[in-house]
């Protein structure tokens, strides 16, 4: 298995779709970063900002971190995880 670190805070949960096909989604507010080894299998992608994450229960959850990425891509290039 393989893991990354990174300074994280939560941004949002992606729940699915209501009735109207409009997306449900609960949004946090503030808090701290936070160091997490995160599981890369977990990981759907990253943006200059965000993490978007795969977590039980047919979710998703944007994180978003510290460093860019251009950080992201370097810890993955570092360790043979990032085809470029």
């Amino acid at each position: 298995m393989a893991y990354i670190t990174a300074r994280i805070r939560p941004d949002k949960v992606f729940h699915g779709y209501d009735e109207d096909l409009q997306i449900v989604t609960t949004k946090f507010e503030g808090g701290d970063f936070v160091e997490k080894v995160i599981k890369i299998d977990r990981i759907l992608s990253f943006t200059e900002a965000y993490i978007f994450i795969e977590c039980p229960h047919d979710t998703v959850q944007t994180w978003e971190y510290e460093g860019g990425l251009g950080y992201i891509k370097e810890s993955l290039r570092a360790a043979g995880l990032l085809i470029a």
